[in-house]
């Protein structure tokens, strides 16, 4: 697990009602969908990333693809910080 997964999966768990431990919860399940966040969540999960990692996020990057499951958060914020290898996986 790497450490922005680590950190995304103690702010998920911190701040929504997942419980403590979320290790149960799949890196590739619908965050939505499953109806562990809403559309209230999404902004906290937005703020909390550009906050975390000095990172600016324009609404037409605020889709699915980038932030509906901890892989695709994981990967997006590898995107945004440079990470050669996030945008090849």
């Amino acid at each position: 697990m790497t450490t922005v997964e680590q950190e995304v999966r103690t702010f998920l768990a911190e701040n929504f009602s997942l419980g403590k431990d979320i290790s149960h919860l799949s890196s590739s399940q619908s965050l939505t969908e499953r109806g562990f966040i809403d559309s209230v969540g999404i902004v906290e999960v937005l703020t909390f990333l550009e906050t975390r990692y000095e990172i600016q996020i324009s609404d037409d990057e605020t889709v699915p693809e980038n932030i509906d499951t901890i892989d695709n958060i994981v990967r997006f914020i590898g995107v945004k910080r440079g990470a050669p290898e996030a945008a090849t996986q």
